[in-house]
C-alpha cells in the first residue's frame, strides 16, 4: 500500500488546492498499469515489460444544495508510488 508519510504529503497538497476537502480521509485503491500490447503490435515494436503502479485516492463528502438535496462531491487523485500527483478530477 501507500506509505503513511507519502499519503500525508499528498493530503497536504490536496488540502492546499481544495480546502473544502480538508479533514476528509481518502479511500486508497492500488492499480497496476500495463502497456497496451495492441498498440505495440500495430507499430511492430516489442512491448516493454514495465508495469507501473499508481494509487487512486477517493475523497468523498456530502454537500447540501440550495434546494436541500444532499449530493456527494467526489475528488479523485491519481498519484504514483513516490507521491507525485499525476491527475486530479472532481465532480460538480
Amino acid at each position: 500500500m501507500l506509505e503513511p508519510n507519502i499519503l500525508e504529503k499528498i493530503k497536504k497538497k490536496i488540502n492546499k488546492q481544495f480546502p473544502d476537502f480538508k479533514g476528509i480521509e481518502p479511500k486508497v485503491v492500488k492499480k497496476k498499469i500495463t502497456p497496451q500490447k495492441n498498440v505495440y503490435k500495430k507499430l511492430s515494436l516489442g512491448a516493454p515489460e514495465n508495469i507501473r503502479t499508481v494509487f487512486s485516492l477517493h475523497f468523498v463528502k456530502k454537500v447540501k444544495t440550495v434546494d436541500a438535496v444532499v449530493i456527494k462531491q467526489i475528488l479523485v487523485v491519481t498519484a504514483n508510488e513516490s507521491g507525485e500527483i499525476v491527475k486530479i478530477s472532481q465532480s460538480k
